[in-house]
């Protein structure tokens, strides 16, 4: 059984397999690490699928937190990972009840983290906002915008799209992510999140 005999990856090699997509080590990762989030959100008022929930979003932040920077870790991915998912399950459980709550943390590096992990949170709750909506776009409209993120130049944009000119993809453009910005703006999560939320650029 390749289970009991699994490796032991070194941090380094468990950070380049997370950036990798490598599905054995996040296997492994995740058999070393999703008992203690379930126990941790079922403890406190939640079940087998929000903790489910809970771990890949947790895995969202720290993924991307890898990716954006060279991050030296003071303690262990383990830690940082737990320390996430319990930031995100207090955020979720004060939404749900509208008041304060609290419950005691039981890892002492947990306070390393403690006040950077809110803003990354709230990053990744926009940034799940902007995906959920851009979804909802037309498929066309996904596929022109894109084409402009991926700086792909206009010539090239409206060639593709079989449209009649330039301006008129210009146009095209312009109506697809005012689209964007009405739909994300409308939303409940837009208002939760706070004017401060910009989704103009």
């Amino acid at each position: 059984n390749t289970l009991n005999n699994s490796k032991k990856y070194s941090s380094k090699e468990i950070i380049e397999g997370i950036l990798a997509n490598n599905a054995t080590i996040l296997a492994q990762f995740y058999k070393d690490n999703f008992l203690l989030i379930r126990h941790l959100i079922i403890t406190n008022s939640g079940s087998e699928d929000d903790a489910k929930d809970v771990f890949q979003e947790a895995m969202v932040v720290l993924y991307r937190k890898l990716k954006a920077e060279n991050i030296v870790f003071t303690s262990s991915l383990s830690t940082y990972l737990y320390s996430v998912a319990r930031l995100i399950w207090l955020k979720e459980l004060h939404r749900k009840s509208k008041q304060q709550v609290d419950f005691t943390d039981t890892l002492d590096d947990y306070t390393k983290h403690e006040n950077e992990l809110p803003d990354i949170i709230e990053q990744n709750e926009r940034y799940k906002l902007y995906r959920e909506k851009f979804e909802q776009l037309s498929k066309d409209c996904k596929t022109i915008l894109r084409m402009f993120l991926n700086n792909i130049p206009i010539r090239e944009i409206t060639l593709s799209m079989g449209y009649s000119s330039e301006q008129h993809t210009k146009n095209r453009r312009y109506r697809c992510k005012k689209s964007l910005i009405n739909k994300i703006r409308n939303s409940e999560k837009f208002k939760e999140l706070g004017n401060e939320t910009n989704i103009d650029d």
